[in-house]
């Protein structure tokens, strides 16, 4: 096999809570992610040696501060591979928005590298080593709705989110994660999102009960310094959306609907608005699917 083609999957939480810090000084989450049909496309190509990376994105980094190149090196060294690749990396899932753009990148290069490279790992192996890469990867692997927890390496499937338009709205404000962290960590937060609860409402196909129920720990303190998030959120749901949240650290705010027509209709009016405007759905399948090779 000479060629590899990968969608990677935008990430989206449904609910995100912090629980506290661990000794090692990572937080200690709990969240319900789902994944959207708003994709980045890698092309994997075997060459004789040496790991290189092209993008359509400029701005993207292509050394080691990208998961992607990270994940290659990881793979290439830990099993003395002896093939190289050429990586190429198709952009769409907007960058530090909240969406896990790079870490789903890393977890379709896990994936795509143990069939170019025919390494024959597991699931549990590639997990292991996605764990080591970045908080976001392994559900990533995974995809599909799940409740994740600790620092990401510990992920249940749940009953999955019926099909639904999705809204996704990111302005011109990048929130830098270790920013949101700190914040995060110095305030006194009072209210947390019942997660439990919300896995009920799943199971119970309760879609009604969603609205008062999700809940995102980062909206206390990111909306008290950028007010123009919480603005979307509240504009979604007065636009009809079903639920509104903010996903991540932000900024990306993401807008469910029940009716394709008012999704249509929210969505042009916020592309007035914000270039990064996105009429996507919750997605049927896993977090990177083959889509040529």
């Amino acid at each position: 096999m000479n060629r590899v083609i990968l969608k990677a999957k935008a990430k989206v939480n449904l609910s995100l809570d912090v629980i506290g810090i661990r000794e090692d000084g990572y937080h200690e989450m709990k969240m319900i992610n789902h994944s959207i049909d708003l994709d980045d496309v890698l092309t994997f190509e075997a060459c004789d040696q040496g790991i290189v990376m092209t993008s359509n994105e400029d701005a993207i980094p292509l050394d080691e501060r990208n998961l992607v190149i990270k994940a290659a090196h990881k793979l290439h060294r830990q099993f003395k591979v002896k093939q190289g690749v050429k990586i190429h990396l198709e952009k769409r899932i907007p960058a530090q928005a909240g969406l896990a753009g790079g870490s789903s990148d890393a977890a379709a290069t896990l994936k795509g590298l143990n069939t170019l490279w025919q390494l024959g790992l597991s699931q549990s192996e590639l997990l292991a080593i996605a764990v080591t890469i970045g908080a976001d990867v392994p559900y990533c692997l995974v995809g599909g709705t799940a409740l994740v927890e600790g620092i990401g390496e510990k992920i249940t499937p749940i009953k999955a989110l019926r099909q639904m338009a999705v809204l996704v709205v990111k302005p011109d404000i990048d929130i830098a994660t270790p920013w949101a962290f700190k914040k995060l960590d110095d305030a006194i937060i009072t209210k947390h999102p019942d997660i439990a609860a919300i896995i009920d409402l799943l199971e119970d196909d309760d879609y009604d009960g969603l609205k008062a129920n999700l809940g995102n720990v980062f909206e206390a303190i990111v909306f008290t310094d950028y007010p123009e998030i919480e603005a979307i959120k509240k504009e979604m749901l007065e636009q009809g959306a079903l639920a509104a949240i903010m996903t991540g650290s932000g900024s990306t705010v993401i807008g469910y609907y029940r009716n394709h027509e008012l999704a249509v209709k929210s969505w042009q009016r916020f592309t007035e608005k914000y270039r990064m405007s996105f009429l996507s759905k919750t997605a049927e399948s896993e977090g990177e699917n083959h889509v040529g090779r």
